[in-house]
């Protein structure tokens, strides 16, 4: 199973109620560990890990980043 984890904000995807949670890199990194230790005794132990990935904050960052470059290009800045 893949957990979609926000390293800068530090966030999980919670499948459970469809939104971004606060989670503590500890506890990423002991998942990370714990994948590690089943990796290392079975190969094709495929059963949890974690991806980086950009969360709902760094989305609506980007978007008022655009906005505000869209604005200064208007503008003639």
């Amino acid at each position: 199973m893949a957990l979609y984890y926000c390293s800068l904000h530090t966030r999980l995807f919670s499948r459970r109620w469809q939104r971004w949670v606060p989670f503590s890199q500890a506890t990423i990194n002991e998942i990370c560990g714990y994948y590690d230790l089943l990796r290392s005794t079975h190969k094709d132990a495929s059963l949890l890990y974690v991806i980086a990935w950009a969360c709902d904050q760094c989305a609506a960052t980007l978007q008022t980043i655009a906005r505000s470059q869209a604005r200064q290009q208007e503008s003639g800045e």
